[in-house]
């Protein structure tokens, strides 16, 4: 009888319908992916374009997964986060679901920088976590005067397109961030 229930439960952790809610990466389509990274912003007087994560979850079929828990993690490092900010959510039926980011920092070139999963699976492991708010030393969940310094400076981790250059690109992300002055509630 052991070995009956022994074959049934392997029989069942093995076929099609065990694997419908496990995320599949190549199949997932995340936003972050076009800065190969995240971008994290304080979020007062509003929310730039740039820190809001899109994603859909998919598993290796390539079906969307509907109600997967979805949470991101950043690596350590000398970030600040907002109170408003929601490290988790759920996917819709669609297996559609999206962050923001509130906060301030940079992690760039390190493995698990910012991490996304669904349903305990890795969708993205990011080596770029950065935002408008980076003073060189940490995020103080303020975009201010000493961040524009640093801006000004070619600073990498205000490359927020990660392409090895500060450019008009970079500009557009951090003026958001600047202009007016974002910080957390």
């Amino acid at each position: 009888m052991k070995k009956l229930l022994f074959a049934l439960f392997a029989l069942a952790l093995f076929s099609p319908l065990a694997w419908a809610n496990v995320p599949y990466g190549p199949n997932c389509d995340v936003s972050a992916d076009a800065l190969n990274g995240v971008v994290l912003c304080p979020d007062v007087p509003g929310v730039i374009n740039q820190s809001i994560v899109l994603m859909t979850i998919r598993n290796q079929a390539d079906n969307p997964i509907a109600n997967a828990a979805v949470n991101v993690q950043f690596g350590s490092g000398p970030f600040c986060f907002c109170a408003t900010m929601n490290y988790n959510t759920t996917t819709d039926a669609n297996g559609r679901a999206s962050l923001t980011l509130r906060g301030g920092g940079c992690l760039r070139g390190i493995d698990q920088a910012a991490v996304i999963r669904a349903n305990g699976g890795v969708v993205r492991d990011y080596l770029n976590a950065k935002s408008p708010d980076w003073d060189g030393a940490t995020g103080n969940c303020s975009v201010n005067i000493g961040d524009v310094v640093r801006f000004v400076s070619h600073d990498l981790c205000f490359d927020f397109a990660n392409d090895g250059t500060v450019d008009l690109t970079d500009y557009v992300v951090f003026s958001a961030g600047y202009t007016p002055s974002h910080h957390c509630p």
